[in-house]
């Protein structure tokens, strides 16, 4: 009898973390059966790292990466199955880059805290090969915060380029326009957040910007939208994402991973960690913004992992979220449809093959994809990449 009520005391629990997180915590469902195609690895002196930026774009049927090693930090070609430095960027050793490809122009940020640069490449189509963008040719020096932990750039309407960053408490946001050589003031837009927080900027199809950031103080997440047709300084609310499935357990809801996709029509899924840190509860989550506005209930991806990415496939309806196995030392993915987001088995991508097994800080791209993507990581000292073609 006892027994009995013991048991039904935790199937209870287990129903009532259940409805409060979208999808099924034990699904087995997956979208995709993926291709995985190792690369060769290559050195690098700064990690693949950090969680809200993509090092990695597709362009003229090439994979570009932006990565340093011990002569600078280069521009990296991917040929079959070999990464290829084919343009020196920067003489600095330890950036860590966000890159924004826009037709044949691809904007790099390589963030430096107080010392970051944008430089900006054109593609020259004839030659195959990139070059200095013709418009502005040289290197931006943009002033940060000196206690900032990373930064991420995006493209709005009227070609204005946004940049979020975190500062000691506060979420800061500053624009420029073509060709970007002067930057406005940092705006803040979020404050009383804790020391270890980041931020991550995202454009909406219709030109407007999201920025989305994590508050361990208040153990949320905050997300806040600029209409481009209002001045710079002119935010929404904080809209709180998914705020029902915040539960009173360990340090809550909110932890410093976060990395952003949208797809076509506005709806934005954000990769993102809980401070939960307990077996059964959602540790990798996603967050889901529909275009009306609304938040879906927190999904539970896996109670184990650290640092996730989110990747689309909108031509086959299915989103794959890309994380860190701490308790196995992989890079493993799950896959979900859509259309009814619940994450199937989890599938490795990349074990750690050095002595010091410490593979993390999985990159990829800002865009979506359809036949095929790139995940690169980093084991220290060296970059480790897969190549994935993903299909039904």
């Amino acid at each position: 009898m006892i027994l009995n009520k013991y048991l039904g005391m935790l199937f209870l629990i287990f129903v009532t973390i259940n409805s409060l997180f979208g999808g099924n915590l034990n699904s087995e469902n997956s979208c995709a059966s993926l291709k995985i195609s190792p690369l060769q690895e290559f050195a690098i002196t700064a990690s693949t790292g950090e969680k809200p930026q993509s090092k990695v774009w597709f362009h003229d049927d090439a994979w570009w990466a932006v990565l340093p090693n011990k002569n600078g930090t280069q521009l990296w070609q991917l040929v079959n199955t070999k990464w290829v430095n084919v343009l020196h960027l920067s003489d600095s050793t330890n950036t860590t880059a966000d890159i924004k490809a826009v037709g044949n122009v691809t904007h790099i940020l390589l963030y430096q805290g107080w010392n970051s640069e944008l430089v900006s490449l054109e593609y020259d189509a004839e030659n195959k090969k990139y070059q200095l963008w013709s418009v502005r040719p040289y290197p931006v020096s943009i002033h940060l915060e000196r206690s900032s932990e990373t930064a991420t750039i995006d493209i709005g309407a009227s070609d204005r380029m946004w940049l979020a960053s975190d500062d000691e408490a506060e979420v800061h946001v500053r624009w420029s326009d073509p060709p970007y050589n002067k930057w406005s003031k940092p705006i803040t837009i979020a404050s009383n957040i804790a020391h270890d927080d980041i931020c991550a900027i995202t454009a909406f199809p219709n030109g407007n910007i999201g920025v989305l950031w994590s508050n361990q103080l208040t153990k949320r997440f905050g997300f806040r939208v600029h209409d481009h047709n209002t001045s710079p300084d002119n935010w929404s609310d904080d809209e709180i994402p998914a705020s029902s499935s915040a539960i009173s357990w360990k340090d809550g809801m909110a932890d410093d991973h976060l990395n952003i996709a949208v797809a076509s029509d506005g709806t934005l899924y954000a990769a993102v960690k809980t401070s939960y840190d307990t077996e059964g509860y959602p540790l990798i989550a996603l967050l889901v913004r529909r275009p009306s506005g609304k938040w879906d209930k927190l999904y539970n991806v896996d109670d184990e992992g650290s640092r996730g990415i989110v990747l689309l496939n909108e031509s086959k309806n299915c989103l794959m979220v890309v994380y860190t196995s701490y308790r196995d030392h992989k890079i493993v993915c799950k896959s979900s449809d859509t259309k009814l987001i619940s994450f199937g088995v989890r599938q490795t991508l990349m074990n750690s093959v050095h002595e010091i097994k410490n593979i993390n800080n999985a990159s990829s791209t800002k865009q979506n994809f359809d036949d095929e993507v790139v995940i690169i990581a980093s084991e220290p000292g060296f970059a480790r990449s897969v190549r994935i073609r993903w299909s039904k």
